[in-house]
């Protein structure tokens, strides 16, 4: 996802803020939690506490959120390259992941450092997903490309930086196939950078692409090239399509994901009522499926 899409998706679990203060990284108090309610359908209202979860001072996010299979977290990728985990019983984030150059790299750790100067050497974890049968977590970073690291976490992997030899320039939105531990994810733009990422709809860039990792081969698949600004991906829960988030176009489309039953999905839908956080009225896209 890019850093237009603001704070959306956390509303899910808490609102996570940059904290204004020189709290210890490790140990920030979340706020008092506030009243929320809602309401389901055919449902009685339902009270929840919102909480506003500081991030660690220094960095900012999040991009992306993810809880791993023992129900822990959440996780989230922040500005100077590192997965957080958040610890709700004593209330701190501790760094879960980090890759390579973060280790090495002392720019990376660097107290006085502009984000958009490091983002390309330090990375920045944008996408996540857990695969809960190995407990492995999956990252989509804007620069460094597909990695993964284990349910203990430390130094992440890279997978994959290239697909049928061109290199990730956007690495975005992520999604898991729960039963064959298939990576579905996205390559926002071949031209322009996440740090660059308007650029994509000044320009009208189309050279976003939708990738499958096959986790057992090791290989990457480019199922559909030529998208414009391509952010969010999810896999359906029967596993039969793929469904993929456009920015700026306020388009949504679908293809295959060449699950255990594609005679089912030979059919064309059309995808109807999508609004992007860029506020433009969306007409209607078709995907083959």
């Amino acid at each position: 996802m890019s850093p237009n899409r603001a704070m959306a998706l956390l509303v899910v679990v808490g609102i996570l803020l940059p904290s204004s203060c020189a709290a210890d990284a490790k140990q920030l108090e979340a706020a008092k939690p506030t009243p929320w309610s809602i309401q389901k359908p055919g449902s009685a209202t339902q009270s929840l506490a919102l909480e506003h979860i500081p991030l660690p001072h220094g960095v900012t996010g999040a991009e992306s959120l993810a809880f791993d299979r023992r129900g822990q977290g959440p996780y989230t990728g922040v500005s100077d390259g590192r997965i957080l985990r958040w610890d709700g019983s004593s209330n701190s984030w501790t760094t879960f992941a980090y890759n390579a150059n973060y280790k090495n790299k002392p720019i990376c750790t660097a107290p006085a450092r502009r984000q958009e100067d490091v983002e390309s050497i330090c990375g920045r974890p944008l996408g996540l997903q857990f695969y809960a049968k190995t407990g492995d977590l999956y990252i989509a970073d804007a620069y460094l490309g597909l990695m993964k690291v284990g349910s203990n976490g430390g130094e992440a992997e890279v997978l994959a930086a290239e697909a049928h030899g061109v290199p990730f320039t956007f690495t975005n939105g992520i999604d898991v196939d729960q039963v064959t531990g298939d990576i579905y994810f996205i390559d926002s733009s071949t031209t322009y950078t996440r740090a660059r990422n308007t650029q994509i709809m000044i320009h009208r860039d189309v050279t976003g692409r939708l990738l499958r990792y096959n986790a057992r081969a090791g290989r990457v698949t480019v199922l559909k090239a030529g998208l414009p600004y391509p952010n969010g991906v999810a896999l359906s829960a029967d596993r039969t399509h793929v469904v993929v988030a456009h920015t700026g176009r306020a388009r949504r489309s679908g293809t295959g994901s060449g699950g255990p039953r594609p005679a089912a999905t030979s059919s064309s839908l059309t995808y109807r009522g999508m609004r992007t956080t860029s506020g433009e009225t969306p007409g209607e896209a078709t995907g083959s499926l």
